[in-house]
């Protein structure tokens, strides 16, 4: 995902993950400190932090953010304290090594990305052995609920004609996938359990997987689960996305169960669910029990996988098989060709004139040409893995 301007101004501007941020590095930057803020936007962890005091301060992004941050720091008067990197952390080399990391390459889970790859170079190559950590440690909280409004929603217009049109073919799609919702404490049908714990000061694997268990005095309907996290910073700093109107900005993991699962008084309900990182990203994957009080499973739902909630065509499906021989494309054609003539001498117009020139590329002009290579060229000079 490509976050832009405002999506870092709006997660800066959430008093919940900022304020504790900015409370546990008051704790823990020092005269001594050289900082590494991983993932950094355009800087604002790095510049408070030599605002603090810190000795120095780096700040490693790939997104083009991090070219607003050489300005900002000038305007906080720490210029000279702040040093600016763009592009992927496990390709920058620093004079130094930081003996305190800041980070939240989050999203709606602490598994997001590449951040436990990222965590774990960081600490091979840019940090010293002492070195801390904001944040420590992320624990991964669930509770079954009710849909969230939108679910709702959705649901309600696959059972029904809407305009006319019968759209109960789709209503697999919709409970099949797992996003961000927007739950209400009253939502939360039971109080909710630990799902695991990762302690990003010794965490290496990048996948995830846990169980948790409930059982409730009364009878429940659960139509799905809900997922959040509490992060604890430094000593005494922490914050949750828990449900609720004072909720972080990264808001809670929603899973909808394909039916209404019915749990008995004194039953026991138990979560399975998994985190697998592919291709960069993760998919998630979730199944639950109902036993009884001696144990005996009674009801065992499918297993689902956020992948149900994607419109997958039969040709995309094939691309996903290991038999699959892939065939480079216009695009991948276009891409092939322009890494070919990078070379450090052509401009950017030349490469324009040099693609728009060859018929079985497909660009009307050489401006067409120039627009798109200019889409291209961030990523291939900053050496993100997302090209196309």
């Amino acid at each position: 995902m490509s976050y832009t301007v405002n999506d870092y101004i709006a997660m800066i501007a959430d008093p919940i993950r900022t304020g504790a941020y900015a409370r546990a590095l008051r704790k823990m930057v020092t005269p001594e400190s050289v900082v590494l803020d991983l993932g950094a936007g355009f800087g604002f962890f790095a510049v408070l932090a030599a605002k603090l005091g810190a000795r120095h301060a780096y700040a490693i992004e790939p997104n083009d953010a991090i070219g607003l941050g050489p300005a900002l720091a000038r305007a906080n008067g720490v210029a000279d304290r702040v040093t600016f990197v763009q592009g992927d952390s496990r390709q920058a080399e620093l004079p130094e090594r930081a003996n305190l990391l800041v980070e939240d390459v989050r999203g709606i889970m602490p598994l997001h990305g590449e951040r436990i790859r990222l965590l774990r170079d960081a600490r091979d190559r840019l940090l010293t052995p002492d070195a801390r950590f904001v944040a420590r440690r992320d624990r991964i909280w669930a509770a079954p609920t009710r849909h969230p409004p939108r679910v709702r929603s959705n649901l309600e217009a696959t059972s029904a004609d809407c305009y006319g049109v019968d759209l109960s073919t789709l209503r697999c799609h919709v409970v099949d996938d797992a996003a961000r919702g927007k739950l209400n404490p009253e939502d939360l049908l039971l109080s909710p359990v630990l799902l695991g714990t990762l302690d990003f000061e010794t965490v290496t694997e990048p996948n995830f997987e846990g169980t948790a268990r409930w059982t409730s005095a009364t009878p429940i309907v659960a139509d799905g689960f809900a997922l959040w996290f509490d992060a604890e910073l430094a000593e005494g700093e922490a914050f949750s996305a828990k449900p609720g109107p004072q909720q972080s900005v990264h808001g809670s993991l929603y899973l909808p169960l394909r039916e209404p699962l019915a749990v008995p008084a004194r039953a026991e309900l138990a979560l399975r669910f998994c985190g697998v990182q592919v291709s960069g990203d993760y998919r998630w994957t979730w199944e639950c029990t109902v036993a009884a009080g001696d144990g005996v499973a009674v009801r065992r739902t499918t297993r689902q996988g956020a992948l149900g909630g994607v419109a997958l065509t039969p040709a995309r499906l094939a691309g996903m098989s290991e038999l699959h021989r892939p065939m480079l494309g216009r695009n991948g054609r276009r891409l092939l060709a322009l890494i070919e003539l990078m070379d450090a001498r052509r401009s950017s117009g030349d490469l324009a004139a040099a693609l728009a020139a060859a018929p079985s590329l497909g660009f009307s002009t050489e401006p067409d040409a120039f627009d798109w290579i200019q889409e291209m060229l961030p990523n291939l000079e900053s050496g993100s893995p997302r090209i196309l």
